[in-house]
C-alpha cells in the first residue's frame, strides 16, 4: 500500500515534469506567434505614443523657455554664439597683425616667388642673350 501511495504521488510529478520538458522543446504553435505578434504590436504602439508624448511635453517647454526669455530679455545660446563669431570677424578687420595663412596659400606664394626669380634672373640675362645672338 505504501508502494502504491508513494507511485501515485511521484507518478503525478513525473507527468508534470515530462509535461515542462515536452513544452519547452516544442516549436511555438501558431497561437503563440500570433500572441507574440500581438505583442510586438502592442509594445510599437506603446512606444510610438510614448515618443509623441515627449515630443508634446518638450514642445510646451519650449514655449515656456522662450516666454521666459521674452519676459526677461535673454537670448538663445545659438544666437549668442552667432553673435561672438560676427564680433570676432568684424574685430578680425582691424587687427594689426595679419591672418594665419593656410599651407595651400603658403605653397602657392612660394611658387609665385619661383615664378618671380626665374623672371628677374631672365631680364638681367636679356641683354646678353641679345649681345650673343641667342
Amino acid at each position: 500500500m505504501a508502494s502504491m501511495a508513494a507511485k501515485m504521488i511521484l507518478g503525478d510529478k513525473l507527468d508534470s515534469v515530462k509535461g515542462e520538458i515536452g513544452s519547452l522543446t516544442d516549436k511555438p504553435t501558431e497561437e503563440e506567434l500570433e500572441q507574440a505578434q500581438l505583442i510586438e504590436e502592442a509594445r510599437q504602439e506603446q512606444e510610438s505614443e510614448r515618443k509623441a508624448k515627449h515630443e508634446k511635453m518638450e514642445a510646451e517647454r519650449e514655449k515656456e523657455r522662450q516666454r521666459i526669455r521674452d519676459k526677461y530679455g535673454l537670448k538663445k545660446k545659438e544666437e549668442i554664439e552667432k553673435e561672438r563669431a560676427e564680433a570676432a570677424a568684424m574685430n578680425s578687420a582691424g587687427r594689426i597683425s595679419r591672418d594665419k595663412k593656410t599651407p595651400e596659400q603658403i605653397q602657392a606664394e612660394m611658387e609665385e616667388e619661383d615664378e618671380s626669380i626665374v623672371d628677374t634672373v631672365m631680364s638681367y640675362l636679356q641683354p646678353f642673350r641679345d649681345r650673343l645672338g641667342i
